[in-house]
């Protein structure tokens, strides 16, 4: 008769995870997920997976694993978490579009404060994001963060008004006349 695989526990994949290196890890973690894990030991290796993705700047894997554990959690203060990091490395990863679907999904599960908490994160991801780009010079992946961040509704006129700012001398260093323009006369 064929042999069955064992399922690991948390508490054994721990243990394999101290004595290894990060691919090791990787590799280990994402065999594990094949396997029929019971929802704690899941969510464990979905962090922990996510956990080792985003320093390597592998922003969309991680923000994916972040959703999937969020989607799992029992608790809505989890949910929420999870799907607030999930969001943040959207972000990061410049997918806007899964960015805003994870937003959506963390405001559902939220009370009246923890909303406002969420849509204050969510203006702080983009505007942190932002400036690490105009930092790094990546003029474009700025621009195009800049824009969606001026596309939230609830912006302060502060807020709005340095963004629209950063991006008009973003249209300008990119020869995006016509934008250049129409910014100027919004504002």
């Amino acid at each position: 008769m064929f042999q069955r695989e064992a399922i690991p526990t948390k508490r054994e994949m721990e243990a394999k995870l101290a004595s290894v290196g990060d691919y090791v890890k990787m590799d280990y973690l994402t065999a594990c997920l094949k396997k029929n894990l019971d929802f704690d030991t899941r969510k464990f290796a979905l962090a922990k997976l996510a956990e080792i993705y985003e320093p390597r700047g592998m922003f969309a894997e991680a923000a994916k694993l972040m959703n999937a554990s969020a989607e799992i959690n029992t608790t809505f203060d989890g949910k929420i978490k999870d799907f607030m990091k999930a969001m943040e490395l959207f972000i990061k990863s410049g997918n806007f579009d899964d960015s805003d679907a994870s937003f959506a999904k963390a405001l559902a599960c939220g009370n009246e404060r923890q909303k406002v908490e969420i849509k204050n994160k969510r203006k702080e991801f983009y505007a942190t994001q932002a400036l690490a780009h105009l930092n790094k010079d990546k003029r474009t992946n700025a621009m195009k963060t800049y824009e969606r961040f001026l596309s939230i509704v609830d912006l302060t006129p502060g807020e709005k008004g340095q963004a629209q700012k950063n991006l008009l001398a973003l249209y300008e260093k990119l020869g995006k006349v016509r934008e250049f323009y129409n910014l100027k006369k919004m504002m």
